[in-house]
């Protein structure tokens, strides 16, 4: 295979191959890219994936991804540093058959068909995508114009509590 990304799923467990590596964002595709909370496209993430096969015979790969990117906080829009250490194994099936009825059977079961071809790049990007946070956030911005903002508002739910006071 002339792209080194580019693996045979089944063999590279069976044979309990290893592979390593890095990615910049800006290398991977553009759903991860063009995601609006990356505050430096050029950020490095690493990358390790090993085969093997588990006690019941199955094929699978362990994934490992790792790295430290800036994202955008979504309080006061200043880049903040994201660490993640993200890992996952995921059983090779023969057919779709196989896998639902595993996947029914375990809910924890991470898996999928075995492809011919499989690009360690896309499993690198999904990963990355379900480590983002849906909102990330400072826990404390040390922006005193964003706490200020709902200090002298009052609460909405006071008013219910007068209601049921005076009942």
């Amino acid at each position: 295979m002339s792209d080194l990304n580019l693996i045979d799923p089944a063999a590279f467990a069976a044979e309990k191959q290893s592979l390593q590596g890095r990615f910049l964002l800006s290398q991977l595709d553009e759903r991860v890219w063009s995601h609006e909370y990356f505050a430096d496209k050029q950020a490095e993430v690493l990358f390790t994936l090993q085969g093997g096969q588990d006690r019941l015979g199955r094929l699978f790969l362990d994934l490992g991804v790792t790295g430290s990117v800036p994202l955008v906080c979504q309080r006061c829009m200043q880049p903040m540093p994201f660490d993640f250490n993200e890992t996952g194994r995921i059983v090779l099936f023969g057919d779709e058959a196989g896998l639902d009825e595993a996947m029914l059977s375990d809910d924890d079961l991470e898996g999928m068909v075995a492809e011919e071809t499989l690009d360690v790049r896309t499993l690198v990007e999904d990963q990355i995508l379900m480590a983002l946070p849906f909102s990330p956030r400072h826990e404390n911005c040390g922006n005193a114009a964003v706490g200020e903002v709902n200090r002298d508002k009052p609460n909405p739910f006071a008013v219910l509590a007068g209601l049921k006071s005076s009942r």
